[in-house]
């Protein structure tokens, strides 16, 4: 019997989460992306285990990763698209501190950050928008709620009225 989607998506993420642990705390080479960011070799690694898993289970599907980019076919012509970023919060992981977070960028809702936790939401009945109320991926930031009126009421409140 094939692997389900969950069972390749658990073997992708434990090997890249094997690669992140092995070369915790090493010296490692980092790789410039500009504007301040940089990605080390164990983001590439890590991305690059996590492909391999995919690529043996779905070799039809898109991959979009945070170091490789969009890689296979593309999303629209694709049965599914991966998202994949197993090292996110490499300031952190290169100095040695385990606390990693993830920062605020456009459309979100295709980001390897957010788009699982927007889908997430969204079928728990969660009522996610941009934050100034917009549909994600046409303003900045991300506002999540549990319901309709408890997004009118943080929107209320980021907007000061």
């Amino acid at each position: 019997m094939a692997p389900t989607d969950v069972d390749v998506a658990i073997a992708g993420a434990r090997a890249g989460a094997d690669v992140v642990r092995g070369l915790y705390g090493r010296r490692l080479t980092r790789i410039d992306k500009g504007a301040g960011d940089f990605a080390t070799a164990a983001d590439v690694a890590a991305e690059e285990a996590v492909l391999d898993v995919l690529r043996a289970a779905r070799p039809g599907d898109a991959v979009l990763g945070e170091e490789g980019g969009q890689q296979g076919t593309g999303p629209a012509e694709a049965v599914r698209q991966w998202l994949v970023d197993p090292l996110c919060g490499a300031l952190n992981y290169a100095v040695g501190n385990l606390l990693v977070a993830v920062t605020d960028g456009g459309d979100l809702s295709g980001s390897v950050h957010f788009a699982a936790g927007i889908a997430l939401c969204r079928a728990a009945g969660c009522v996610v928008t941009g934050v100034d109320g917009s549909p994600v991926g046409e303003g900045h930031g991300l506002v999540a709620a549990a319901g309709e009126e408890t997004h009118g009421l943080l929107m209320s409140m980021i907007r000061g009225s």
